[in-house]
Order: structure tokens, then C-alpha cells, then sequence
């Protein structure tokens, strides 16, 4: 999607979260929007991490745009975050607040999507994934061990990165944000974890 559907993307948003009658989450929202009656969003843009991050953006971009439009227009307060998007009735000094969130500053400069490219999606999954991690050290035993890597669906470890491309593969699969289980996503979590403690 290119920035001249900005139009027609911020009047789909205002139609949907206008209409909205409880939250809804930024995976539950691409998908309306790539669905009919909108289909602004292409069928494949989460299948790719390059493809998911400008998805992600160009939403994000839009929604505090209209953040700050609804604010000015006294329609309500605009709550953005990836589980939870809805749109609270408007309060005095809401713009105020807004306009200190670092988010909304990261959002609505337009750079940040245009100088990200693989390599720079690359570098936040890795170090989102470090952050996924637990910091302390598990208990290996035979059965935990074989447990994990039937999490995974393999019968013997290979290398580091192999594991770790699998990992991230299967996330990418069950992560809650791509449609996934958020307890299949915990216990690839946990797994990885272990595994990883045996090379």
C-alpha cells in the first residue's frame, strides 16, 4: 500500500472506529481492512516481516493522525495499541498528553518508513526476540528436553542458528498478533529458551 491511499485509509478508519462499540486489536483491524468493502491492505501483507513493519507503520502512521483529528474535532480520545484500539469519549487537555507520547512522535514521521528496510526489520526482530527471552536459566532434563523440541516438531537439535530461524518462523506463525495461540506462542517461548542452553 502507498501513501495515496492516506484518504481513503483514514476514511475507512474513521467509519470503522466511529462504528466500533469495544476495542479491537491492530491484527483484528488490517484484516477488516484488507476484506471487503475496503480491501486497502494486501492478502499477504503480515506473511512477510519487511511487508508486516510497513503495514504496521502505515497503520500507525494513519491512526494518530486521526488521533489528533478526532481530538481537534472533540469526537473522542483516540487509545492506539496493538491489542487494544478504541475510541474513548474526548476529555479537556487530551491533545496535551498526546503530544508528549514518543510513540505518536515516531509514528507520524514519515522517515522512520522510508529508511527502514530488511536489514533494519532484521535487527528489531533480533532484538525483540532477546527481549522474548527469559533471563534466567532452566533445569535440562531428558524429559523437559524432549518436550521442547516436540514443541518444535524435530527430533534432535541441529545448530544455534537453525534453531533460531525455526523459532522465529513458528512465532511468526503463532504469535496472538498474526491470528495465533498466545499459549502455543508461551510454550514455543519457553522451549526455545531451554533449547537454546543445549549448545
Amino acid at each position: 500500500m502507498n501513501d495515496f491511499h492516506s484518504a481513503e485509509l483514514e476514511e475507512a478508519l474513521t467509519s470503522i472506529l466511529l462504528n466500533q462499540t469495544s476495542s479491537i486489536t491492530e491484527y483484528q483491524l488490517i484484516v477488516t481492512l484488507q476484506n471487503e468493502p475496503f480491501t486497502l491492505f494486501d492478502p499477504e501483507a503480515l506473511r512477510d516481516p519487511l511487508n508486516l513493519f510497513r503495514c504496521h507503520f502505515i497503520l500507525f502512521h494513519h491512526l494518530y493522525r486521526l488521533a489528533d483529528s478526532f481530538n481537534y474535532q472533540q469526537l473522542g480520545q483516540l487509545n492506539i495499541h496493538t491489542t487494544c484500539i478504541e475510541l474513548r469519549p474526548w476529555a479537556v487537555g487530551s491533545n496535551k498528553l498526546s503530544e508528549k507520547d514518543p510513540l505518536r512522535q515516531y509514528y507520524l514521521d514519515w522517515s522512520h518508513f522510508q529508511k527502514t528496510d530488511q536489514q533494519a526489520v532484521e535487527q528489531l526482530l533480533e532484538s525483540f526476540w532477546q527481549n522474548m527471552q527469559r533471563s534466567e536459566r532452566l533445569d535440562i532434563t531428558p524429559q523437559n528436553k524432549q518436550a521442547a523440541l516436540a514443541e518444535f516438531g524435530i527430533a534432535t537439535l541441529t545448530t544455534p542458528e537453525q534453531l533460531k530461524r525455526l523459532y522465529r518462523k513458528l512465532q511468526h506463525q503463532h504469535h496472538p498478533d498474526k491470528g495465533g495461540s498466545g499459549d502455543k506462542s508461551k510454550r514455543l517461548e519457553h522451549a526455545y529458551s531451554l533449547l537454546k542452553q543445549c549448545f
